[in-house]
């Protein structure tokens, strides 16, 4: 009987010990955040109704948790979940039931990512499959984000080293199929391609890159009927007078670059060029942007930078399409924290990328200031002008309404804004913070341009915190 009891233990230790061992480790990581936000004429105007930012106080939170599953060192699975940007008070919207109201239960919560991430055995090639976080190359200078791509979606991306220096990724991406058809024909779908070519020597890096999509004119066609979310995918290859029959095809070509070899000076650049056909002449767009950033890394107490930014504009002729950059989405892309984004929270500033396109800025920051532990501080002068030309004002993308050039958003040749930026945070814990971000641009539209529009600065006050496991 003895031998019997010791038989089973033994069994039952050996089967738990196998059970543990095919068990997944579970990993939790995240941000979950809150703000208080006081914002002032975010649409640049007097006019104190709509939900412009004019004179109102807000509180927003958002909680993004990921979850790896982690079979071994090779092996593992990702899922993001996310309860997305929420204000309070607001709630039910058509029915959602995805507010924040007194007695309402949220059902918010979304799936943000979900992928499979693995080496190929006895190899050094990585491979993630799913619906995932896309950034193309940049030097990490502007949110570490890329003007042309950083935003979630499903695709397949493949990356291995050719040597130590050098490294080749590779991907591909479904942005939208037709929801009624499964064929996935060519015609109905929303397709991207990509390659870059990391390169890393003593003191210098930069990753060469090349983007191809292609939309079908079945799916872009789709697109733009009520669908707000995939409008804003199209926005960025977009015209004046677009064809909104025929596919498109679009390529784009760019480069980072970043330099430490003069330390403590350190460059960061990155420029590209887009171009999108299809349609005809108007519908073709084609444009470029650079930028630079130089900082000085050689001080304790803070990080001082200067940079630069140019995005082409557009002529004053519709007919032959745009002279703007396209692009994909970005959702990080920003210089400074308020006109062009960057947040250190959630809904404190005003930016949209791709209606921003055809600007120049130039700015200094005096990064991570810090006399007192735990306590440190930003600080951002920027002057912005447009490069569009001042006839392109108020124009909207064909019978879809989507603003092209709009005030509020874009700047034409005779506007300018300047914007100033100040941004604390200390550090309750090593990972709740807390912040308190102030803002302010200068109203530099030209009246005439922009004729009968009441101009007005824009302000705003943001503080809240921010909870990073």
């Amino acid at each position: 009987m003895k031998r019997l009891v010791l038989l089973a233990t033994i069994l039952a230790f050996v089967l738990g010990m196998a059970s543990m061992a095919s068990a997944a480790t579970i990993k939790a990581s995240g941000q979950w955040a809150l703000e208080f936000l006081f914002s002032e004429n975010f649409d640049m105007t007097k006019d104190d109704n709509g939900p412009d930012g004019d004179g109102d106080f807000n509180v927003y939170q958002r909680a993004r948790t990921q979850f790896d599953f982690i079979a071994n060192e090779n092996l593992k699975g990702v899922l993001g979940t996310e309860i997305g940007t929420t204000r309070w008070g607001s709630g039910n919207a058509g029915g959602t039931n995805e507010g924040f109201r007194f007695h309402d239960h949220s059902t918010a919560i979304r799936v943000r990512m979900a992928y499979l991430d693995f080496m190929v055995p006895d190899t050094k090639i990585a491979v993630r499959g799913g619906l995932q976080g896309i950034v193309l190359p940049n030097s990490g200078a502007f949110v570490g984000s890329n003007m042309i791509l950083d935003d979630e979606m499903p695709a397949l991306v493949v990356s291995t080293p050719i040597i130590d220096e050098v490294s080749v990724l590779a991907g591909y991406g479904r942005l939208y199929d037709q929801d009624d058809d499964v064929s996935g024909h060519t015609n109905g779908s929303f397709d991207t391609g990509f390659l870059a070519l990391p390169v890393t020597l003593d003191g210098f890096a930069f990753a060469p890159y090349f983007v191809y999509a292609y939309v079908g004119h079945d799916a872009y066609t789709a697109m733009n009927v009520g669908d707000d979310a995939a409008n804003d995918i199209l926005a960025g290859l977009l015209t004046v007078n677009p064809d909104l029959t025929a596919g498109r095809n679009a390529y784009w070509g760019g480069t980072s670059f970043t330099m430490t070899y003069f330390d403590p000076i350190k460059v960061m650049a990155d420029v590209a060029y887009g171009n999108v056909s299809g349609g005809g002449d108007a519908s073709d767009r084609s444009g470029w942007m650079m930028d630079l950033a130089v900082d000085y890394t050689g001080l304790d107490f803070m990080t001082p930078e200067v940079f630069f930014v140019y995005t082409s504009g557009e002529d004053d002729d519709a007919d032959n399409g745009s002279e703007r950059m396209p692009a994909l989405k970005t959702r990080n892309w920003a210089a400074g924290s308020f006109w062009f984004g960057g947040d250190t929270l959630l809904s404190g500033s005003n930016g949209y990328l791709n209606t921003e396109m055809g600007f120049w800025a130039l700015g200094l920051s005096l990064k991570d200031i810090s006399f007192i532990e735990k306590l440190s501080h930003t600080i951002t002068g920027m002057y912005v002008q447009g490069t569009n030309d001042k006839a392109t004002a108020g124009w909207t993308i064909g019978a879809t309404g989507l603003d092209f050039v709009s005030y509020g958003h874009s700047l034409t040749e005779e506007d300018h804004i300047i914007e100033f930026d100040l941004n604390n945070s200390y550090k309750l814990y090593d990972e709740l913070t807390l912040s308190l971000d102030l803002g302010y641009i200068v109203n530099g539209y030209d009246k005439d341009t922009w004729a009968g529009i009441e101009r007005e600065d824009a302000f705003k006050l943001s503080t809240g915190l921010a909870y990073s496991f």
